[in-house]
Formats: structure tokens, C-alpha cells, sequence
């Protein structure tokens, strides 16, 4: 059975590249990958749209932020980095160059898999 093509802007989410474990990770730590991939995503306001993390239980990654039971969890503060330490927003941190942007196919897949993996609306399979 096949995947139903993506929207436009499902086809051009930067996460689409990513596991489903990684996408729906409820640890800062283990999402960090998504929330980098948020940072340079060019559709953040439709992905919130069509995900509406605050009107559901939603965990995972959303425009940005990491949600836990539907709520914005508040991002560690940089205080507990040591110094010389790495970086924990990777290749984005400022100064940095972006990642090779992902190809349409590739993002379209991905999201595809994590979109089929997202648990349904109203609970029931």
C-alpha cells in the first residue's frame, strides 16, 4: 500500500529526514536532531497548523519547540554547559554553516514515515 503524496509543505519540511523516534522524543537530548532541523525549517508555521501540539497530548517536536503532553517544555539553560564543552546546537549554532539541504524526494519519504507513525487524532487507530 502506498503513502499518499505529501503537501507541498510536508514535502518541504526539514524534519522529513528524520527517525519517528527522533521526531517524537520526549527528552531534550534525544530530539535535539529535530529541534536543529526546526531551526532552519522553512515551514514551522504549517507544520504547528496541522500537528496542533497545545490541543492535544502531543509529544515530540513542533515548530521549534519540544512538547510534552501538549505543553512547550522549556529549553535547558546553557548554564550547566561546562566550558570548551560541544555545542549543543550543532552545525546551527551561529557562525556555523547549515546542512546540505535535503532533497525533495528524501523529505517527502521521511515525512511520510513520521506522519504514519504519529498516533491518530482522536486516540483510536
Amino acid at each position: 500500500m502506498s503513502q499518499p503524496d505529501p503537501t507541498p509543505w510536508q514535502a518541504g519540511a526539514a524534519c522529513a529526514g528524520l527517525s519517528p523516534s527522533v521526531v517524537f522524543a520526549r527528552r531534550e537530548r534525544q530530539a535535539a536532531p529535530a529541534l536543529r532541523a526546526c531551526a532552519a525549517c522553512p515551514v514551522p508555521r504549517e507544520c504547528e497548523a496541522a500537528v496542533a501540539p497545545a490541543e492535544s497530548w502531543f509529544d515530540g517536536v513542533c515548530a521549534g519547540r519540544l512538547w510534552r503532553n501538549g505543553r512547550p517544555v522549556k529549553p535547558r539553560s546553557p548554564r550547566s554547559a561546562k566550558p570548551g564543552a560541544a555545542d549543543p546546537l550543532g552545525p546551527l549554532a551561529p557562525g556555523r554553516p547549515a546542512p546540505e539541504p535535503l532533497t525533495p524526494r528524501t523529505v517527502a519519504a521521511q515525512l511520510d514515515a513520521v506522519l504514519a507513525a504519529a498516533p491518530s487524532p482522536g486516540g483510536t487507530a
